[in-house]
């Protein structure tokens, strides 16, 4: 990150990230090269990094700079994909996407054979239907979720992520995430598991929705799929996943890890306000200063454009390490 004193560059910077800039039509999204999409995604969680790491080299005045161009950045992506006048909440383009072309594959009638299905696929659809009535039912829960309800949570993360001009308030943001997105979905998806995670890899290893044959990538995923180890894959999710659905304090129930998860998200975006605020020391356990080279290795990782996994994993874990392995902050 350069350390010219001018916010300008840092909202330029993040910009030209490019997770920004709003497809001008769906079928891009559908019809880009796989690399390139899959590399946009990472290019996302590498200009978020660029937020923090701004304030772990620069000045307090090129610090506030870059929050009020991350602002700025925040409010016109969030801007640009909300219409209030379409029943979505979405804009028009992604709203008639959802209600004509979505709807019709995720919500599927689990008693019918599937014959066709343009985006689920009948492969996916049937391993859905094997995890029984309420599991097959899951991708349209999820559709609903994002159809009914996820324009008016963004609606009020920016409210109060933005509440005081120049100021980012993260904590309140990721608490409106957490609770009005992480949660529901998991809930969703923890009464589901363990067999969702066999559904959703017999989903990518037999994969037929028409979409794939019609943008004429049908060749190219399955050469990609079959390249990758899949089972390994399927473990690794069921390992990340698992803790978040396991009972809360060990007692099964309705109550599960994720909501504690909820609150530990809430105590990172905490944590990342913190990093703004100039009174707060380099050595505090409420903050992300204590960590400047490891977050700034990992970021560099991240934005490679070479990326080795292997490499990320290792500056990742040097970095939670440092985070929550202080012996000091262990007990704060």
């Amino acid at each position: 990150v350069s350390t010219q004193s001018t916010g300008t560059f840092y909202y330029i910077s993040a910009w030209n990230c490019g997770f920004l800039q709003r497809c001008p039509s769906w079928n891009c999204l559908v019809y880009n090269d796989l690399s390139s999409l899959l590399h946009t995604r990472m290019r996302l969680v590498s200009c978020l990094l660029l937020a923090l790491c701004s304030s772990l080299v620069l000045g307090q005045e090129d610090t506030d700079d870059f929050a009020l161009g991350f602002e700025v950045m925040v409010m016109e992506w969030v801007g640009s994909i909300l219409d209030n006048s379409t029943e979505s909440g979405f804009y028009t383009e992604f709203d008639s996407y959802l209600t004509t072309e979505l709807e019709q594959s995720f919500c599927f009638d689990i008693a019918e054979e599937c014959t066709d299905s343009e985006y689920l696929g009948c492969a996916c659809t049937n391993a859905f239907k094997e995890q029984g009535d309420t599991c097959a039912k899951m991708p349209c829960a999820v559709y609903k979720f994002l159809y009914k309800e996820l324009a008016d949570i963004l609606v009020d993360f920016l409210a109060d992520i933005l509440a005081e001009q120049g100021t980012m308030n993260l904590e309140q943001g990721i608490e409106i995430l957490g609770s009005n997105v992480y949660v529901p979905l998991m809930s969703i998806f923890c009464n589901c598991t363990p067999g969702i995670y066999e559904a959703t890899f017999q989903c990518i290893r037999n994969y037929d929705g028409d979409i794939l044959e019609e943008s004429g990538m049908g060749a190219m995923y399955r050469v990609i799929v079959g390249m990758l180890d899949l089972d390994s894959m399927q473990n690794i999710m069921a390992a990340l996943l698992e803790p978040h659905c396991q009972p809360a304090d060990g007692v099964d129930g309705e109550n599960f890890c994720f909501d504690k998860f909820a609150k530990m998200f809430t105590t990172w975006g905490a944590m990342m306000d913190n990093t703004f605020k100039p009174f707060v020391g380099t050595k505090s356990c409420d903050a992300f200063k204590r960590v400047k080279s490891e977050f700034m290795r990992f970021g560099k990782m991240m934005d490679s454009p070479n990326m080795n996994v292997k490499k990320i994993l290792k500056s990742y874990v040097a970095l939670e390490k440092k985070i929550m392995c202080n012996s000091k902050c262990q007990e704060t």
